[in-house]
Formats: structure tokens, sequence, C-alpha cells
């Protein structure tokens, strides 16, 4: 093969029985074949992939012929392929390379007794599941459900706080929690390497590809802790290999096989999915493939309407309704098992909360009457409460601040006084706002909110505009023995928009009236915007304003609405409100993931500081700055999330030059000077190629594109890519310029680089329990944070 690039490709044309390419039909001496071309092309229609002895393209692509057909040649291809792979030589192979894998993540995987890193996090979350306690996290569920079965299994009773840099206890057993979690290390290994022989791989290059993955530092340590990133992991390499599977079986549509690898795909896409939200870039993965699958298809004029619209079918149902119902799943096993109350759960719909055992909230006044202190909790998630502190506004009236906090505290209580009621609220007198009238407040009630901490009155002034939402009212506090106090921007009027099936009499009751505060004067209605005040002068806090454009029909959105969450009043007697209340798990289900969204939004880096843990996506590739996981001193077991700068470097380097390659191919193809041996082995190739090229771009690139915080632990996935694309591409070049011999060199280069770097570094991949001084060499560049870090204060 060291002429390949000397023939014209044959894949890019319409190829006939007779292997003659579209070439030959524009050269003047080969008229008769020109004429026989025509005329297939005309019976036939345009292919763009190699046809069989019959003109049909449809072997390559797409079966769409009788079942009988199907089934007999699925057979005896399943038979070849079993000797390849499924035979007793790769399970053999895989067997070794498993041995291995579960070698390197084991060994002393026990020798830090210490809460380390993140298990500070997800170890507590674990403990959750155990005793019940509702918690919220960015993350989906079922990783750190996961972590709870691990804890359950090691005898784990939940008691255990997991305090950053605490000793784990006797009774805990963490030895078998990071064991369990470094399964799911372990299991990339074996996917590996499946995955790289569906790919059409040899048995050696596949090996070599596992290896690398085994031989990775980075993957290795980030293995061996309580953390989520080994799972997130393994469900990513479980989708790839899926994926590869059933590319491998796309000429027996329809089959068992075909239709097990189809819904397989789409089951592990529902688990990576359920582990971390970065799992989605696999989603997209699969998505792209499947695009152009069905684009292909499309083009292919042989295929009836019928069997494309069966395939569409098919993928609707295993690659979205699958993992949609696993996302949902594991969400309904998460909210079935914490059913003991958090304050976390304060973002939550109310009849959520309200069935949650140990809530306080379950048990209140059932009426909101006149003198009662409330708190009042907005729809709009991340609002928070209605707050109100000493600090003033810089700009506008400059009185006291109102905001949305989303922490309960003192600040958030209000004293409801009862003005008018709805029959005369028209009449009400602003000055009397000292003389309440006794009375359940109910919808059409006009009613002034008193800040107990700071003895203010809720007050809007259409004068000045609020300090983001130039186009709303300002909204402040002002003292209740000012004249801003008597006038009608104090006085707000209540209007019901909906309640709870069983609470629906027209009064206001807590968690169980959605309420409105329309203000008397202008009738503009109270409101979070949504924005976020700056941190300089209103700490972060949610902007709460008055808009006077909603009309009754249009403030019915989450951001015009409230809920009275807390009702407090010692001279009623506490209902069980939960059984008034209704719990519906589409709700909860996406209040929850709109939380996460928020949550994960919310974590964004600051600039004006350093932070050794953070590193910018620039710079992962090239392993600029590898991140301390533990304490630093002397005298700690010290762990380096670094990983193989081999295989880091070059898996960069191939992942990066590979766009580079295409445009050279393309260019030669339109000089007519690029040839293949045949358009099966290109096609072979290039479809391995871009989906691990492409996997590794959709988990790195979009990362360039978020304004959260990122570490080099969210390259991994995008790493386990690069490492497949890196060996793969070493392997058909090697096949393309070299000998047998020297080919099978190159597989054991790879294999020895990569086997050194990973023993060169294993110190901090182990832990390195003396001063770091006494490990010599582990610096190779000069931003690397090994002896020092030059931030550290």
């Amino acid at each position: 093969m060291n002429s390949i690039y000397s023939r014209k490709p044959t894949v890019f044309y319409d190829q006939r029985g007779d292997g003659q390419s579209f070439d030959s039909m524009h050269l003047p001496q080969q008229q008769h074949q020109q004429h026989q071309h025509q005329q297939a092309a005309a019976a036939g229609g345009f292919s763009a992939y190699p046809l069989d002895k019959d003109g049909d393209s449809s072997q390559y692509l797409y079966n769409y012929r009788s079942t009988e057909d199907r089934r007999g040649r699925g057979r005896g291809q399943r038979r070849e392929s079993a000797g390849g792979f499924f035979g007793r030589p790769g399970v053999l192979v895989v067997a070794m390379l498993t041995l291995v894998a579960a070698i390197t993540k084991l060994h002393g995987i026990g020798r830090r007794n210490n809460v380390s890193w993140d298990e500070a996090h997800f170890g507590k979350f674990g403990a959750y599941y155990i005793n019940g306690t509702f918690y919220h996290d960015v993350h989906p569920p079922l990783a750190k459900m996961l972590v709870g079965l691990s804890e359950v299994l090691a005898g784990h009773n939940g008691s255990f706080g997991f305090k950053g840099g605490e000793t784990y206890p006797p009774h805990v057993n963490y030895r078998f929690m990071r064991m369990f979690n470094a399964a799911f290390g372990i299991a990339l290994t074996p996917l590996a390497y499946i995955t790289c022989r569906q790919l059409r791989m040899p048995r050696a290059a596949a090996a070599t590809a596992a290896l690398c993955v085994t031989l990775d530092n980075a993957l290795c340590v980030m293995s061996r802790f309580i953390l989520l990133d080994a799972p997130l992991l393994a469900f990513t390499a479980l989708a790839l290999t899926m994926a590869a599977i059933f590319h491998r079986q796309r000429r027996r549509a329809f089959d068992g096989v075909w239709w097990q690898a189809l819904f397989a795909t789409g089951l592990a896409l529902g688990l990576v999915a359920s582990t971390k939200w970065v799992g989605l870039f696999a989603v997209a993965l699969v998505g792209a493939y499947t695009a152009a699958d069905l684009g292909a298809m499309f083009c292919d004029t042989r295929m009836p309407a019928r069997v494309y619209a069966r395939h569409w079918g098919a993928r609707v149902a295993a690659l979205i309704a699958v993992p949609l119902c696993v996302y949902a799943a594991c969400f309904a096993m998460h909210f079935a098992v914490l059913s003991r109350y958090d304050a976390s759960a304060s973002f939550m719909p109310a009849g959520f909360q309200a069935r949650l055992r140990g809530n306080p909230l379950a048990r209140q006044p059932y009426d909101v009457v006149s003198g009662a202190r409330i708190r009042l909790h907005s729809s709009q998630p991340g609002a928070g409460y209605l707050h109100s502190h000493s600090h003033k506004y810089p700009t506008g009236s400059q009185r006291q601040q109102v905001t949305g906090y989303g922490f309960a505290d003192g600040n958030n209580l209000w004293t409801v006084r009862r003005l008018a009621a709805a029959a005369n609220a028209a009449d009400v007198d602003p000055a009397v706002q000292h003389q309440p009238i006794d009375g359940a407040v109910a919808d059409g009630d006009v009613v002034a909110l008193h800040h107990n901490a700071t003895d203010t009155l809720l007050h809007t002034d259409f004068r000045h505009a609020a300090p983001f939402t130039a186009s709303n009212n300002e909204v402040s506090a002002v003292p209740v023995t000012s004249e801003q106090a008597k006038d009608a921007g104090a006085l707000w009027k209540v209007e019901i928009v909906d309640a709870e099936r069983r609470m629906a009499d027209g009064r206001v009751h807590p968690l169980g009236s959605r309420i409105r505060l329309r203000s008397v004067s202008g009738g503009c209605v109270l409101r979070a915007t949504g924005e976020r005040l700056d941190q300089n002068w209103g700490w972060g806090q949610a902007e709460i304003a008055c808009d006077s454009r909603a009309a009754a029909a249009d403030a019915r959105g989450a951001g015009y609405t409230w809920i009275v969450e807390r009702n407090i009043n010692s001279d009623l007697k506490p209902v069980d409100l939960g059984a008034r209340m209704s719990s519906s798990f589409v709700s909860a289900f996406i209040t929850l993931n709109r939380q996460m969204w928020l949550t994960n939004n919310a974590l964004v880096p600051d600039h004006d500081k350093h932070n050794v843990l953070e590193s910018a996506p620039a710079s992962w590739p090239f392993l600029l700055y590898p991140m301390r996981m533990v304490g630093w001193d002397d005298r700690s077991i010290k762990y380096l999330e670094v990983g193989n700068p081999f295989l880091w470097w070059a898996s960069a380097a191939l992942c990066l030059l590979f766009p580079l390659q295409l445009v050279y191919w393309l260019a030669c193809w339109r000089r007519r000077c690029l040839a293949w041996p045949s358009g099966t082995q290109f096609g072979d190739y290039i479809a391995g190629a871009l989906l691990l090229w492409g996997g590794w771009a959709l988990h790195y690139l979009p990362f360039f594109l978020m304004a959260r915080v990122t570490y080099l632990h969210h390259y991994l996935p995008a790493l386990y890519f690069g490492i497949l694309f890196a060996v793969y591409q070493i392997h058909h070049a090697a096949m393309w310029y070299l000998s047998a011999r020297g080919a099978t060199l190159a597989l054991w280069a790879v294999a020895s680089v990569a086997a050194f770097g990973f023993w060169w570094f294993s110190p901090l991949t182990y832990g390195w329990d003396r001063p770091i001084g006494d490990l010599k060499g582990m610096q190779w560049l000069s931003s690397w944070a090994v002896y020092a870090d030059e931030y550290a204060i």
C-alpha cells in the first residue's frame, strides 16, 4: 500500500460491476464504457457507495431485502464476526487487558484514609440516599445513587458526614466504596478494545488503544476516589461502543442484533445523560451520526418510503424515547428515596415540599389573617424569597433595597396588614395603613406588608426606574413614619392567580395559593425580573421590580406570582397542609432540572482571583495546568491530576491536524490524484475517524462557549476519544506506509512510550507521602504546580 496515493479515488464516484470509475467516462478512448455507465445511471440512479455484483449499493449501507435473505446472510456474517472477535482469542485479550486495568486502578487504593477532594461532596450525597434526606446538586442523580449503593454495600449507615480532610472512621469502609467506583474506570479498557474492534481495527491495534487508555495517569487517578468522573467516563465509553456496534450492523437493518445494538445505544445515552449533563455531548455525537445516516438513506432513491419511515421510527423510539425514559426514571427513583425534608428543597413545588417527612412547612395555620408574619417565595426559579435589608440603592430613590434572596432568614419575614376587603378596595385611604382590619386575607383585599427586621413598608414609586430593568418601577422599603408610607405606593391588592383544588375557596392559604401583588398606585405588578443586582452593592441578589406594563391577563408568569411559604400565627391552630395538596412528578422533575440549570450557570469563575484548581479549556489538550487534588504539605499523601504527557500531546496533535488532513484530501480529490484500493476501505476508515474525532470535538469545543468555571477533569471524556483516535490514526498510517513488520513495531513503540509515561508519573498517581522535593523530574513544563504554586499566597 505504499503507493496508495498514486491512483485516482473510486469511492467518490458511481461504481459498476465492471470495476470502472466515473473518470473513465471522461476519456475519449472509452466512449463505449461511457455509454454503459450512462445507461446504468439512468436505470438505477447515482450512488456514492460501492455497488455489489448486481449493481446494488444497499449492501453497503442498508439492507431492506426480504427477511429470509437477510436472515440467511446474517447468520453467516455473525459466524464470521464471532471468529474474529467474540471467539476465544478475543475473550482472552479482553480478559488480560481488564486484568491490567484492575491492577492499575486498585493498587494502593486505600492508602489515603482521609476524605479527599470532591469525596466531601459526593460521599455526602451518597449518604443522603441512605438516610433519605433531600438535597440539591447541579448534576443529575444516577452516579450519586450509585455512590449511595456502594455505601450500602459497604455497610455504611449514612451517619458519616464526609467532611473534607476528615479521617474515615472504622465503620466506614471507604476502600470498598473507592473500589466500587474504580470498577467503572476499569470498564473503560474492555470497552475501548471492543469499540476499536467494531471499527475494524485488528486485534493488536485495538489492544494497543485499550492499553493506552489504561496507562493514562489522569484517567487512572480520577477512578480511584469516590467521584462522578469514572461512571461518566464508563457510560460515555459504553455509548460509543454501542454506537460502533450499531454502525457495524448497519447492513442488517431490522435484524435482531441490529435492534439490540440500537436500543443498547439509547440505553447508554440515557445513562450518561443521567450522570452529568456533559453526557449530552455523547447524545449530540450519536445524534449527528444518526442525522448523517438518515440523510444518506434519503439520498438513496432505491429505498422504499415505507422502509425509510421505519428507520425513522426505530431511531425515534430507541435514541429519543429510551434515553428520556431512563433520565426520567433516575429522577423518579431520586424522589422516591429522598423523602425527608431539608432546607435545600425550598425551590421545589409547594406540594412536593409538603409531602416530605419532617417538613416544618407541612403544618401551618390554614388561613393568612391580618397580623400574621409570612414569608413570600417567588415562583420565578432562582429568585428566592421577598427580602429586604438595611442597604440602600446607589441610584434612583436611594431608599432601602428590596431583593430576592435564596435562603430563609429573618429578613424575609413580612407582617400582613389587611386594610380593606375586596368590596371596599377602591375606597381605601392610604393613611389608614396603621389601622388594619381583622379577618383572613382573600382575593381582592388590600394589604400593606411590614418588614419586621427594619420597621419598613413595601413600597413602589413610578418616578424611579428599577436598577437593571429600566422599563419597570423601583421597589423599595420605606420607614413606617415616612411620608411615602402614607401614599398609595405602600398599598397592594392581593389577586389569587390559582390555587390547589382543595384550597380554592377564595382565601389565601400557605403553600396552596399562588398570588399576585398589584400596587394600588398605578396598577403595576410586583415581579422578580430574573436579573441580578450588582455584587458590590446588591450582593448578587435577585432584582425585584414593579411592572406597570403587565395587564391582568399578562401577569400570570412565574416572575409575577408568589406563594406564602411560611405563615406564622400563634393564635391559630396548625393543620396538615400536605393532606390538602397534590404533588406532580412532572412539575417536580421540571422544577429540579430548571434549578440545576440555574445553579450550574451561577458557577462562574472569579477573574480577580487565581484558583489553582481551575483551568481554561484552551490549556487542556496541552496539559498546561495539572491539578492538585489534595493538600501539599510534606507529611500528607499527595495526588496530582496529571495525565500521561505522551498520550495527551500526541492525541491533541492528531486531533488538531485531522481537519487539515481532510482539507488536503479534498484538494487531492479535486485534482484527481487520490486513490483508494476500494470504496469500502475508504468508507470504513472515514466512518471510524469521524466518529472518534467527532466525539473528541463535541466533548471539548463546547466548553469554549461556557461561562461557568472549568477544571482539567472536564477534558477527560474528550481525552478518551482523543486517545482512541490517535491510535486509530497511527495504525492506519502504519498500514498505509509501512510493511507489516513496521506496522507491528509502530504499535509496540506506542505501547512502550505510554507505559514509560505512566510509570514515570505513577508516584503522583498512587500518592507521594514524602516531601515533594524528594521526587525529581516531575515538572516537565514551567506552568506545572508540582513543586510550588507561583500564585499561592
